[in-house]
């Protein structure tokens, strides 16, 4: 047998239980059954008869630890386990105030830190794809429909936009 299976001791119990003895919906039961029954004088009378008292539900049979094989990880992964767990116990850098900061670090904190020249450009690319596309919006559509200008030539019909526009 491999490592990676499972060993059981004994099967499930739905299948060495009789159909019989699994459990079943709990349905409540009244205390009191009563019938009419009729006395010496003929008069009908009611009596409550005594049921039986209920039987527990069968008890669960007991399971047996089972044996479970775990394959050893490699050196390689539990290097990179212990060393990762290392990098989490370890405290976040202390930033330095700007008066204690070296020239250097004050031109790597300008050009890359949080609020450095690379966000506000990378800022500044996302928002020109905006202001590009609604630009051609405007130029392409708004304008000729408010007739400030018309363009050289008309659209194209919705039948030759995929095959392209012929010479005149």
């Amino acid at each position: 047998m491999g490592a990676h299976t499972l060993l059981f001791s004994k099967p499930p119990p739905s299948i060495t239980q009789p159909p019989n003895q699994q459990l079943r919906p709990f349905r409540p039961r009244s205390s009191l059954n009563t019938n009419p029954t009729t006395n010496g004088e003929g008069t009908n009378t009611t009596q409550p008869q005594q049921q039986p008292p209920p039987q527990p539900p069968p008890s669960p049979p007991t399971v047996k630890p089972l044996n479970i094989r775990y394959r050893r990880r490699s050196r390689k992964q539990s290097n990179l386990s212990s060393s990762s767990n290392n990098n989490n116990n370890k405290a976040p850098p202390i930033k330095k105030d700007w008066e204690s900061m070296t020239l250097q670090e004050k031109a790597i904190e300008l050009y890359v830190g949080e609020k450095g020249l690379l966000f506000w450009l990378n800022k500044f690319a996302y928002a020109s794809i905006f202001i590009i596309i609604g630009g051609w919006i405007l130029f392409r559509f708004v304008g000729p429909a408010l007739n400030l200008y018309q363009l050289d030539a008309p659209p194209l019909p919705p039948s030759s936009v995929f095959k392209g526009s012929s010479p005149p």
